[in-house]
């Protein structure tokens, strides 16, 4: 059944709510660890934060919501810990993340991100990569902040050890989608799989990592884990419709990208398993060696002809609902409870 309107600014405007509230505390950990360093690649690094443009001159730019690691300090408040304390493994998290992203421009050739152009299409593939495995050591390093604020080393360790499992998921699903682009056919079921790894592992790993710094059982660190992986699936299925749908002045990206490079996103994938002389028309306009703009509008009033846009947006909505439903089995407070709630909703409704 389709949100309401009002669930869904309530949805929006709580998420909004959470990430301000632990925002600065993330955003000082990240300056702390990567201002002062004037060699390379630091500079790259707070470049693609949006921090300084490609001079090295100071900006504030557009850059990512930092979902992750609120996500991180909500579940680790929920169960009981003090946030605060815990910061040092969010900082880790949005650092890995990006990690992630600047090698993804490089693989998926990316010129743009946030309405800026991407590291490669500036410094170059060499030096984007270099910059991207900086990043990725500096996560580790951040991570093992974690000992300054006096938690236990078995405690570190074992927010290190869901890091690690959680990279090396990151990297089976990144696999995954460069064999799926480069495939002439991919199903529904293989998409999931590749989106498991690579959208879903690190939201529902910033889930479990805060709540066992939060002193959580294994129990409730595993319901939580399970509440960011459906919580992940929505996010990554409603990027997916705002990638064919969305409106560009929102996403900072022009809606007809995605067609135009065939793209096998979730709508694009569930429309080519149909049987249908719709699908048959959509597949020939996407095997074409490059699309104009009449089959790049074409294809979109292909996929809502098959009405794959609604099906995409229930496809989220019910793993947001899982979600959500996934909380009924952990003890939280009704504040938190919400909270959480409405990220899952977010993440299935979001414009941006």
């Amino acid at each position: 059944m389709p949100i309401s309107n009002e669930a869904a600014t309530s949805g929006r405007d709580s998420t909004f709510r959470t990430i301000d509230r632990y925002q600065p505390g993330v955003v000082a950990e990240l300056h702390a660890v990567l201002d002062g360093k004037a060699t390379p690649p630091y500079p790259l690094m707070r470049y693609h934060l949006g921090w300084e443009d490609e001079t090295g001159s100071a900006i504030e730019a557009r850059s990512g919501k930092m979902l992750r690691p609120a996500l991180c300090l909500l579940t680790c408040e929920a169960v009981g810990g003090d946030w605060h304390i815990a910061v040092p493994a969010a900082a880790a998290i949005e650092l890995l993340h990006n990690f992630t992203l600047i090698h993804d421009d490089v693989e998926d050739r990316s010129t743009r991100r946030h309405g800026r152009p991407t590291l490669w299409s500036i410094w170059g593939e060499a030096q984007a990569i270099n910059a991207g495995d900086g990043m990725f050591a500096l996560a580790y390093a951040t991570l093992l902040r974690l000992s300054q604020h006096g938690h236990d080393p078995e405690r570190v360790l074992r927010a290190v050890q869901m890091l690690d499992a959680a990279t090396l998921h990151l990297c089976e699903g990144q696999h995954r989608d460069l064999l799926g682009a480069a495939a002439s056919e991919t199903t529904s079921t293989a998409y999931l799989e590749m989106i498991e790894g690579k959208t879903a592992e690190l939201i529902a790993t910033s889930c479990a990592i805060g709540a066992v710094i939060g002193g959580a059982s294994e129990q409730d660190c595993n319901t939580l884990y399970e509440f960011g992986r459906r919580t992940g699936l929505a996010f990554q299925i409603q990027d997916d419709v705002l990638g064919i749908w969305g409106d560009a002045e929102e996403t900072g990206k022009s809606a007809d990208d995605d067609l135009r490079e065939a793209k096998k996103s979730y709508p694009i994938v569930i429309a080519l398993e149909e049987s249908t002389p719709e699908r048959d028309r959509l597949a020939d306009l996407l095997a074409q060696a490059s699309r104009s703009d009449t089959d790049v509008a074409q294809a979109r009033e292909i996929l809502e002809a098959l009405g794959v846009r609604e099906r995409s947006e229930q496809a989220a909505l019910d793993h947001a609902d899982a979600a959500t439903a996934s909380l009924d089995h952990v003890e939280l407070g009704p504040q938190f409870r919400a909270e959480l709630a409405h990220i899952a909703t977010f993440a299935a409704h979001r414009s941006a």
